[in-house]
């Protein structure tokens, strides 16, 4: 078993931060690794994160200090990025709050969380980049399907490829998909905005005691790209929350989000599938039906 292993190395380097043991150290699995939590009374808290995917540690040290560096409530501070007994990790401040995703079903707090989040994903979008959207490091293309070309192509030929899970159906499915990209994403070649990448609410921490956004944390590819590639996120975790059609509220959205919103979830899936070697035929199939029901009514 690798989690006795990998919550040594976080006392370890709780010990190393702090100088002394902690008398907390509870792990956590999650989709791309493990957490862990460490603390001592009378001393700080701290968060050591391990990662399945090579690189993925370094990508999220430099999106949170991207988005310290922007957002309108905290992210946590990196206190050092270590490598011990083989595995890569970094140690974060504990930040204080509570996981959005756990949110009272009170009309009150909803409300309160409801506006105070789409405020801050509106702060931030309104970051944006003259220099079009991030392909690379300090690397910028004007054209949103270009941009997305590129992110992508190494998805698709993950998912044609003789070696990837996907069933001849769904490669099918993804083909068509590629095929009417100019279409589907033609209504978003403008500005290029900053996004967090994966800020679904289970992603975020509210103040227990004003129901508003304590922080933010663990995003994914950070960059310049379009902030309906953050919007489709608000789906994943407590789509009864209505965050977009809050957001949609307060800014108008191109014509299509509707068929959008799923055809940027496939992919981000399929992502996550090249990733991770994660893959559920039943589901993909289904969000297929309901991007292909969605896009048929256009």
């Amino acid at each position: 078993m690798i989690q006795p292993q990998l919550k040594r190395i976080a006392g370890n380097a709780y010990r190393m931060m702090f100088g002394l043991r902690p008398e907390v150290c509870n792990l956590q699995e999650t989709f791309y690794g493990w957490v862990v939590f460490v603390a001592s009374p009378g001393s700080r808290k701290a968060v050591v994160k391990f990662s399945r995917e090579i690189g993925r540690l370094a990508k999220e040290v430099q999106g949170l200090e991207r988005l310290s560096q922007v957002l309108t409530c905290p992210v946590p501070e990196v206190l050092f990025f270590g490598r011990e007994e083989g595995h890569d990790y970094i140690m974060l401040e504990w930040l204080d709050g509570e996981s959005a995703h756990n949110l009272p079903d009170d009309p009150v707090a909803l409300e309160q969380f409801r506006e105070s989040y789409t405020d801050v994903l509106l702060a931030l979008h309104e970051h944006q980049s003259q220099k079009g959207f991030e392909i690379g490091d300090d690397e910028f293309v004007p054209d949103f399907i270009q941009a997305y070309e590129s992110w992508m192509s190494p998805v698709l030929r993950y998912v044609q490829s003789s070696c990837s899970p996907f069933s001849s159906k769904l490669k099918d499915a993804y083909a068509g998909l590629w095929e009417n990209r100019e279409e589907i994403l033609s209504p978003l070649n403008q500005i290029a905005s900053l996004v967090h990448d994966d800020c679904h609410v289970g992603n975020v921490l509210f103040d227990p005691r004003t129901y508003k956004v304590a922080a933010i944390v663990d995003p994914c590819d950070v960059g310049f790209k379009h902030y309906e590639l953050d919007l489709f996120h608000l789906y994943d975790v407590r789509p009864d929350l209505r965050l977009v059609e809050r957001y949609q509220e307060k800014k108008k959205l191109a014509e299509g989000f509707e068929w959008r919103r799923w055809f940027f979830s496939l992919w981000d899936d399929a992502k996550h599938s090249r990733n991770m070697g994660w893959y559920d035929e039943r589901w993909l199939v289904s969000k297929v039906a309901l991007f292909e029901a969605s896009y048929a009514g256009r």
